[in-house]
């Protein structure tokens, strides 16, 4: 995907807009004829760049002899005089774009074999996705395999189990049901199971004085470049340095995968696409697809509006004391973000707020937050900019999956750390 943004690409793409612009444009807009539009939408020219530098020319345009989107003749059999000279600047101008076309069929493979992987390990998730439905025994119809496995999980965890009593408990579940249970009888063959269905966290350290985080060119650094500060922890009594135990950890649930994996549900596809289709039509406000916020960021870019599937998203952060002590003034925020394509009843239930970020105590983060909110927006760039291929389990074929964050949520302290203007 990289390589469709190297500046070369760009250059002829822009040859080719420039040029088509200066003759052919309407109100400042032209006919875009990349991969994805096909010449049926109207542009500004800087859109335009940006579809021919991430999606490609439309290549059943490229190779016709019957052009006439760009200013073509409708047929070659008729071009005279002024014509023909117009015919042979719309051939120049396609091979000022030729080197982008050419890059992208160099980077198709790498694109496909990359497709490919991803899909082979779908494929692998939905067999295991068909086979946690199974019903815990033929006639259970309170509990499935997976359902069973993630309860009885969830109670060791909470619980401090030992891996062995959680065996011993395992071991005797199964002479308790029906002899055709499928329940597993491990703590390992249970992690196994439920290993398909982790999406993963990655732990960041960070600087105990919210300097920085321990990630790219910091990765393997020993101290904080700004205040100093060791990475590790001390021993308070030898002051021997335990290289193993960071001060301080950042919990990060990646986005984007996330969001992939909800496409691959053909309800919460559906769900996702809830907003195009409901608008209200009495001007009152019901949703946020009614909002003048919404409506304005459609105007300003309408080839981000034009994708349905594309998501607009709300980001929420707030302090809470996790120990639920009085006498502790451990503060511990959370990073959440909520998904406005469903409708009113689905965005804001539990299951659809998404918790990206766990940012540690003990002392709140204030206006250092952005060191912490790196990764999320590293993720949310990539989404915006360049966008992530994506399978959509309606339609059975990939696209290109965009998002846009509308706005935060918190209340005036928090908004005050997020816009770094509280001391």
């Amino acid at each position: 995907m990289n390589s469709r943004v190297d500046s070369a690409n760009e250059i002829g793409a822009r040859a080719f807009v420039n040029a088509v612009s200066a003759k052919l444009g309407v109100n400042g807009k032209i006919v875009c004829p990349c991969a994805r539009c096909r010449n049926l939408d109207r542009h500004t020219s800087e859109e335009v760049v940006s579809h021919l530098v991430i999606n490609g020319m439309d290549g059943a345009y490229k190779v016709r002899t019957d052009w006439f989107h760009h200013g073509e003749g409708n047929s070659v059999s008729v071009v005279e005089g002024e014509d023909r000279l117009r015919y042979a600047e719309i051939l120049s101008l396609y091979e000022a774009a030729k080197c982008l076309d050419e890059d992208l069929t160099i980077s198709g493979s790498k694109l496909r074999e990359s497709v490919e992987g991803e899909d082979r390990k779908e494929d692998e998730f939905l067999a295991k996705l068909a086979e946690a439905k199974t019903p815990l025994y033929p006639t259970c119809s309170s509990h499935s395999k997976l359902s069973a496995v993630v309860s009885l999980f969830r109670i060791k965890s909470q619980n401090w189990w030992s891996d062995k009593s959680f065996d011993d408990l395992l071991q005797t579940l199964p002479n308790m049901l029906p002899e055709d249970n499928v329940l597993h009888t491990s703590t390992y063959d249970v992690k196994k199971f439920l290993k398909y269905f982790y999406m993963g966290y990655q732990k960041i350290h960070a600087c105990v004085n919210d300097c920085c985080l321990f990630r790219k060119k910091l990765k393997k650094a020993e101290r904080c470049p700004k205040c100093k500060a060791s990475r590790w922890k001390t021993n308070m009594h030898t002051g021997e340095v335990k290289k193993s135990v960071p001060q301080k950890v950042l919990r990060y649930f990646p986005l984007i995968p996330r969001l992939k994996r909800m496409f691959r549900s053909e309800q919460l596809t559906m769900d996702l696409r809830w907003h195009f289709s409901n608008k209200s039509t009495d001007g009152k406000l019901r949703h946020p697809v009614d909002s003048f916020t919404w409506k304005s960021m459609n105007d300003k870019y309408p080839s981000f509006a034009a994708e349905e599937r594309n998501l607009r998203l709300g980001l929420s952060t707030d302090g809470f004391n996790p120990f639920n002590m009085k006498s502790s003034r451990y503060s511990c925020w959370p990073v959440l973000l909520v998904n406005y394509n469903m409708a009113p009843d689905l965005c804001m239930k539990e299951e659809n707020i998404m918790l990206n970020l766990l940012i540690p105590g003990p002392h709140q983060p204030g206006n250092s937050i952005d060191v912490y909110l790196e990764p999320l927006i590293e993720d949310l760039n990539h989404l915006w900019c360049i966008g992530e291929l994506t399978y959509d389990a309606v339609s059975k074929t990939t696209f290109t999956l965009r998002a846009m964050l509308l706005w935060t949520i918190s209340d005036f302290p928090a908004y005050g750390n997020l816009a770094g203007c509280v001391k």
